[in-house]
C-alpha cells in the first residue's frame, strides 16, 4: 500500500505468517497507516493474501514506525488488528494539549513504556501536568511566585527572593522535568488500570426433565427421615396448649 496517509499515529508492516514462513517474503507484507477503518485493513489483508476474516494467528506486525516517543517500542508483535486501530483511534481523539502533554512526558523519565499504558493513557491523562513555555529553573522560579498564587506574601518580600535558586527548589521537590513544550510533574492522582470485563455466565434454566429427577431425591430423602415427634406447646396452667380463634379475644366463644 501506498504511504497516502500523513495524518496517523503509526503505521505497522502487517505480514502473512503463512507467505513469510515459507519464503515468500517479497510480497507477504505491506504497511498498514492507524488509526485505520474496516476499508483499509481489507484491502491490506487482501494485498498480502489474507482472507478478510483473517485472525491474529495468520499475521504479525514485522516493524512499527511512529513520530510518539517510545510508542514504537511498546507496539507488539503479535496482536489483534482491531485492537492496534483501536489505541491508534483514541490517541488521536485526544485533544491538542492532551496530546502535546503525552509527547512532553515521553521526554522524561515518567514515560510511557508499554501497550497497556498508551492503551490507558487516554483515561488518566489528568495523572500528569504540563505547564507549557517552562524551560528552566529561573522560569519556573517567577511562574510560581508571581503567578501561580501559590506563594503568599507581600510583593516586596517576593522581590528578595533568587527565582533561579527558589525554582530550582520547586521542581526538586516536585521531581519535575523541563522538557520541550513545558514543565512536566505528576499530578498525585491515582494512575486508573483499565479492568478487564467480567464475563457474565448465561443463566441456565433447567430443564423439565431435571426437574422432575431432582423431585425424585427429594422425596426420597423425606421417606428416608424418622418420623418427627408430636410436639405440643408449653402448658399454660396444666390446661395444656390454648387454641387462638382470630378475631376473638381469649376466651371469648
Amino acid at each position: 500500500m501506498q504511504d497516502n496517509s500523513s495524518d496517523y499515529i503509526f503505521k505497522a508492516y502487517i505480514t502473512n505468517t503463512a507467505a513469510y514462513d515459507s519464503g515468500e517474503r517479497d510480497n507477504a507484507g505491506t504497511w498498514l497507516y492507524f488509526p485505520a477503518n474496516a476499508e483499509k485493513i481489507t484491502a491490506a489483508f487482501t494485498e498480502i493474501g489474507l482472507p478478510i476474516s483473517a485472525t491474529p494467528d495468520m499475521y504479525f506486525f514485522d516493524d512499527y514506525v511512529s513520530d510518539v516517543p517510545g510508542l514504537r517500542l511498546a507496539l507488539p508483535m503479535y496482536a489483534h488488528v482491531d485492537d492496534l486501530s483501536m489505541l491508534a483511534q483514541e490517541l488521536s481523539d485526544l485533544l491538542d494539549h492532551e496530546f502535546n502533554k503525552l509527547l512532553a512526558v515521553q521526554e522524561t523519565p515518567l514515560r510511557l513504556t508499554d501497550f497497556e499504558q498508551f492503551k490507558e493513557y487516554p483515561h488518566n491523562f489528568d495523572y500528569f501536568i504540563l505547564i507549557p513555555g517552562m524551560n528552566s529553573d529561573e522560569a519556573l522560579g517567577r511562574y510560581q511566585l508571581y503567578e501561580s498564587g501559590m506563594v503568599e506574601m507581600p510583593e516586596a518580600w517576593k522581590a528578595g527572593i533568587d527565582p533561579e535558586a527558589f525554582g530550582r527548589k520547586v521542581r526538586e521537590t516536585d521531581n519535575g522535568f523541563f522538557t520541550d513544550k513545558g514543565y512536566v510533574l505528576l499530578s498525585g492522582d491515582e494512575w486508573e488500570r483499565e479492568k478487564p470485563m467480567v464475563k457474565q455466565d448465561k443463566e441456565v434454566k433447567p430443564s423439565v426433565k431435571d426437574f422432575l429427577k431432582q423431585a425424585k431425591k427429594e422425596c426420597a430423602a423425606r421417606e428416608m427421615l424418622p418420623p418427627k415427634a408430636d410436639k405440643h406447646g408449653p402448658e399454660l396452667g396444666g390446661m395444656g396448649k390454648v387454641p387462638y380463634y382470630p378475631g376473638k379475644a381469649a376466651g371469648s366463644v
